[in-house]
């Protein structure tokens, strides 16, 4: 006498007194067995009969690309007291290493609505497991060009409320890595003093806010660009459009250790 495991699963509940339809003698379940009923192009389309089941052309019929000996990989036939323990959870490896690339294939209405994954160019598998969608890795890499200098479509609620950073029209990426944001290469001392009374608004000086690399010193003090071309000329200067090289101190004189000849990187 043979001891069963609980009732047959809906579909099989015709086999119930026909053990060895899927069982062979001693040895269990195979998937041989199955696919001898279970056609796999007809799963999700007809059942065993040969009936239509579904002509809904927008269902994943994965079935067709899994290797025909795993079906008992994920599938199990009895209802039994361990009936919860017996469902198993789905193995993406069966799947073709084509379809392992195409996540959205299967999990398209999971998909997130947000600004990161409307950008994100790279398939699901690059930054996500098989097991659960969390934790995921990050890589910016795999947003497009465009997307990828919009760092404040993520990280909105990220960005500092202080003075520099609500003046600052700059991206991010002008001072910050995609790894951290500390360290930061901002260091405004370089190339200029903010000391004194050079402590203004970026916008003073820095008259195109996507470019911070440009700047003009002839919104302050006595400063118009006719008087510094004659004073400079009458001394003999005729180089003189980038005022730091000269003026790392903001000082007529010139900053400490500078002059005509200063760096200007």
């Amino acid at each position: 006498m043979l001891l069963s495991p609980g009732p047959l699963l809906k579909g099989h509940e015709s086999l119930k007194q026909e053990c060895l339809k899927c069982h062979k003698p001693f040895t269990g379940t195979t998937s041989i067995q199955c696919i001898s009923c279970h056609k796999q192009n007809d799963i999700s389309i007809r059942n065993v009969a040969g009936s239509l089941l579904s002509n809904d052309s927008t269902k994943v019929l994965f079935h067709r690309e899994v290797a025909a000996n795993t079906c008992i990989d994920c599938h199990t036939d009895h209802r039994g007291m361990a009936a919860a323990k017996a469902l198993k959870p789905f193995i993406h490896a069966s799947l073709s290493l084509l379809q392992q690339k195409e996540c959205i294939s299967c999990h398209k209405n999971k998909k997130p609505q947000d600004a990161l994954h409307r950008y994100a160019k790279g398939n699901c598998s690059e930054c996500h497991g098989t097991n659960r969608w969390k934790p995921a890795t990050f890589d910016h890499n795999k947003l497009t060009a465009s997307s990828v200098k919009q760092c404040t479509i993520c990280h909105k609620t990220e960005q500092p409320n202080d003075n520099l950073h609500l003046q600052s029209q700059a991206n991010c990426t002008t001072c910050h890595s995609t790894t951290a944001w500390k360290p930061a290469t901002y260091n405004h001392d370089r190339y200029f003093r903010l000391d004194g009374n050079h402590k203004a608004r970026c916008a003073t000086c820095h008259t195109d806010p996507g470019n911070y690399k440009k700047y003009t010193c002839y919104n302050c003090h006595e400063h118009s660009q006719s008087r510094m071309v004659y004073k400079h000329e009458k001394e003999g200067i005729f180089n003189f459009q980038n005022c730091m090289i000269c003026h790392r101190d903001g000082s007529k004189e010139g900053g400490k250790g500078e002059g005509r000849g200063g760096d200007d990187d």
